[in-house]
């Protein structure tokens, strides 16, 4: 039976490198060291000497991480080769063959190597846009007591409308965002309710989202339009009930 993890403290450089060569496609791997990384492919970078976390994912993707911010520092995506050579530092190339584009990771000092059997499990995403519509159309009185759904993507020449229903006073088109909603996201109901007055019919027009920018609120209170705030963990609430 395969180990769940493996720990290795000031691994020597030959360790590391039997590992990422013999394992790599069983384990996560990650090291922590002082390292250098260039970049070259369809632009070029250096990353000066610095403390970081190498990881490997058994796909061929490869991540280096700093302490800040969400996005690495340097990546190659899946699919990508391994190579590892040994001198007075320890050399990783990794290689993505389309695009061409290389990291050359330069390791003088590898503090420690672990390696972690990571199951991929099932994923389940609540609150995106689509169940956050499916929600509404089962509970209408998420955005008031007498809306009655019509029609979801309602095609228009401008788009599709994320959901057209009617209240005592009209027509009510609604444009969802799972996230923050923005300029862009009142623009195109704008130009949704726009379309269908021209018609004829009498219309209004709302923002569903968990939060909306001072900007974009403050243009949809000169379009007149409307801005229901909906939380995707509202609607996991609803749904586990």
């Amino acid at each position: 039976m395969m180990e769940k993890y493996k720990f290795f403290d000031l691994p020597e450089f030959s360790t590391v490198k039997d590992i990422l060569e013999n394992e790599r496609k069983n384990y996560v791997i990650t090291l922590f060291g002082l390292c250098k990384i260039l970049y070259a492919g369809r632009a070029s970078s250096i990353a000066t000497y610095s403390s970081r976390l190498i990881t490997f994912k058994p796909d061929g993707s490869v991540l280096a991480h700093s302490n800040k911010k969400l996005k690495p520092v340097n990546w190659q995506p899946s699919s990508s080769e391994v190579k590892v050579e040994i001198g007075d530092e320890l050399k990783i190339y990794v290689e993505r063959k389309r695009p061409k584009e290389v990291l050359e990771i330069l390791m003088p000092i590898v503090y420690y190597l672990s390696l972690a059997k990571v199951d991929e499990g099932e994923f389940h995403l609540f609150g995106s846009e689509s169940e956050m519509v499916e929600e509404v159309v089962k509970n209408p009185e998420l955005i008031s007591r007498d809306f009655i759904p019509l029609e979801r993507e309602y095609q228009t020449p401008f788009g599709k409308i994320d959901l057209l229903g009617v209240t005592s006073t009209g027509y009510l088109v609604l444009e969802f965002k799972r996230a923050q909603a923005g300029l862009e996201a009142v623009s195109q109901l704008k130009r949704y309710v726009d379309y269908l007055s021209w018609k004829g019919e009498k219309v209004r027009g709302g923002i569903v989202a968990p939060s909306i920018s001072k900007s974009a609120l403050k243009l949809l209170k000169k379009y007149e339009l409307e801005y229901f705030q909906l939380s995707p963990r509202l609607l996991s609430t609803i749904r586990l009930k």
